[in-house]
């Protein structure tokens, strides 16, 4: 009986010591396959940066009695998410720490810490103690044998719980279950296991269906973000970005070959401006599909913005197979288009280039097609042009004519030419119009057509404006100071200098008064588009500058939105008859005829009438018979500098 006493509790301490130490195993093992199992999951969120998914897969781990705390850090030991059970501020206990590295195809992104306490070893140690105090006083009641095969029962289901436990470790399997090989408490343990790996089971399946569903969430979401980085949101085709990572994809491609043709649609804000900015996307929308259906499937088409839209021809190197689709392009787009219940007509400037002809490099390529559009647009549009390096050659000299006028400006490189406007007799000079001149230090003298209009497109005009004004109004005084007799100067206005909020009148105004500016001797020579709309702020305008004593003139009389109201409401001083009506007057009688109304319409208005661009003794005759009152034309001068003018027609009587 004591033998087998000492057998059992020997045997029985031995195991709990064993059971002891297998549980704190166990334990271990438990907490690493909880944190080997979850780690996948976690990295794929901490590679998002998702601290929400983080904090989703890591709280269900505090459903474990023994798991205080829960970590996770990146990279950076930077703590993206703490779960916390309530025991953890007030357990002082001995814990145990589970770390593991969270790494995926070898990169480090964190690490996933797991604290446990002691209650587990705690409660199977209370456990074991229990037990052996009661094997012990059974053993004094049952004999050795009958204590040898209570000790045989009762190791076997333990060795086959260890076994299972080890299998399930090992194979992070649990639907394993062990067999229940006894009913007592051996049997119950069992049941518990199975219980336990049960509770695993599910929750490790609704982790599965979580992350599963988070990652397909992720990548619906990665789906999206594609195609919001890719995609025009209005036409469906590939944005700006793709185009020019395409583009860089293709230049780098070895032995590569491809057309690039920009597009630009005529006629596109005109649609806007009518019909609105919901049919323009409905338009733009469109023609997306009808470029779609002029190219290939290896081709692409893309949007770069506006009314912009570019293809890219993989394989075309040869102009007429690239110029083929340009026309293909070109008739779908001069096709109706329906608008709901509107019918849209648009056409499309293209400009085509070739990889590597026309360039090697992205930047090259898209500026040069850009060019070869320009080019289109400028020869009328509705049309196609190959880039050339006569365009390219353009460019730049456009570019540094605007650097060079900058710095015109900056260093008064520019001279006021007076041109002569005789009386009709032939012999009286009392009016003389002031005329832009570049003193260019490398070209020589450049006249005002060669740079007026790329100052206007520019934004250089209100600054050349502001000096002619200067000038022309200190030249001013000073010839009538030489002079016996007054004279006016007359001075073009450019349309992009007259706004709405009078600004410009009153330049006029502070320059007449700071250089004590004579009356009428100044007449300020604006275009007919200018007074397209006389209710407007312009008639205001025109008003406070006759109020200083300053005399309107309309520039190129005939050539514009013609519009005869306006010259009974607003204080016209001068109509000046364009050249264009001038020069055909030797030829067309029905030029003499309009001539002639005009200059009836005039004097009736009592308005007086300068004819511009006379050059020929029959022209001079022709207008004097017709009551013209001032001619202006090479027939008796050029435009001359001012030192010239001053010895001709200002300090002597001229006399013809």
């Amino acid at each position: 009986m004591s033998v087998a006493l000492v057998s059992s509790a020997t045997v029985s301490i031995v195991f709990s010591t064993y059971e002891i130490t297998s549980a704190k195993e166990e334990q271990i093992e438990s907490l690493d396959s909880l944190s080997i199992m979850l780690s996948p999951n976690i990295t794929t969120a901490l590679m998002f940066d998702d601290t929400e998914a983080i904090q989703e897969l890591i709280n269900p781990m505090l459903t474990r009695s023994d798991i205080i705390s829960v970590i996770v850090s990146n990279n950076m030991e930077q703590q993206l998410a703490i779960a916390l059970s309530p025991d953890f501020f007030e357990y002082n206990g001995h814990s145990i720490e589970v770390t593991t590295a969270l790494t995926l195809d070898s990169h480090y992104y964190g690490e996933l810490k797991i604290q446990a306490n002691d209650s587990y070893l705690n409660d199977r140690t209370i456990f074991y103690a229990k037990f052996i105090t009661l094997l012990m006083i059974f053993t004094f009641v049952v004999s050795l044998l009958l204590s040898l095969l209570l000790r045989r029962r009762f190791l076997n289901p333990i060795m086959h719980l260890s076994q299972i436990a080890n299998k399930v470790t090992k194979s992070n399997n649990y639907s394993l279950r062990a067999l229940q090989l006894s009913k007592d408490e051996v049997g119950q343990l069992t049941t518990c296991f199975n219980d336990m790996l049960h509770t695993i089971e599910q929750r490790e399946s609704s982790l599965e269906n979580q992350v599963r569903l988070r990652t397909k969430e992720l990548e619906n979401a990665n789906i999206q973000l594609h195609q919001y980085a890719y995609q025009d949101g209005l036409t469906d085709l590939p944005n700006r970005r793709y185009f020019y990572e395409k583009i860089q994809n293709l230049v780098t491609t070895k032995n590569m070959r491809f057309a690039l043709i920009f597009i630009d649609l005529d006629g596109f804000k005109e649609v806007n401006d009518s019909l609105g900015h919901d049919y323009g996307d409905l338009l733009l929308h469109q023609v997306a599909s009808r470029l779609q259906k002029c190219i290939s499937k290896q081709d692409t088409v893309a949007r770069l913005g506006g009314d912009e839209f570019t293809l890219i021809l993989e394989g075309v190197s040869d102009p007429i197979a690239a110029a083929k689709i340009a026309d293909t392009v070109q008739h779908s787009l001069m096709q109706c288009i329906q608008i709901k219940e509107e019918q849209v007509y648009i056409t499309a400037s293209i400009g085509l280039t070739f990889f590597p002809t026309d360039g090697t490099t992205v930047e090259e390529l898209v500026k040069r097609a850009d060019q070869a559009m320009y080019l289109s647009k400028k020869k009328g549009r509705n049309r196609y042009e190959f880039f050339s390096y006569v365009i390219e050659e353009q460019a730049i000299e456009k570019r540094r004519l605007i650097e060079e006028i900058k710095i015109a400006i900056n260093e008064n490189q520019f001279e006021l030419y007076y041109q002569p406007i005789f009386s009709i007799d032939g012999t009286t000079v009392q009016k003389a119009e002031a005329l832009i001149r570049w003193n260019h230090p490398e070209r020589g003298l450049i006249g005002p057509d060669n740079f007026i209009p790329i100052a206007e497109k520019n934004g250089l005009i209100s600054d050349i404006g502001q000096w002619v004004k200067s000038q022309a109004i200190r030249d001013t005084v000073q010839f009538n100071k030489l002079s016996d007799t007054p004279i006016q100067i007359s001075v073009n206005t450019s349309p992009l200098e007259i706004d709405r909020a009078g600004d410009w009148v009153d330049e006029w105004i502070g320059a007449s008064e700071q250089y004590k500016l004579p009356a009428h001797t100044i007449l300020i020579e604006v275009t007919e588009n200018s007074l397209m709309d006389p209710d407007s702020s312009i008639q205001h305008q025109l008003k406070r500058l006759n109020k200083i004593n300053i005399d309107i003139a309309i520039d190129d009389f005939g050539v514009g939105y013609s519009s005869l109201a306006y010259l009974q409401r607003l204080d016209i001083d001068i109509l000046k008859i364009d050249r264009s009506f001038i020069k055909d007057i030797e030829t067309n009688e029905n030029s003499v005829a309009l001539i002639k109304a005009i200059i009836t319409m005039a004097h009736n208005l009592e308005v007086k009438v300068v004819a511009e661009g006379v050059e020929t003794k029959y022209q001079y005759q022709l207008l004097k018979e017709l009551a013209c009152d001032y001619i202006q034309g090479y027939i008796f001068s050029r435009p001359i500098n001012k030192q010239a003018f001053i010895d001709m027609y200002v300090k002597y009587e001229v006399s013809i």
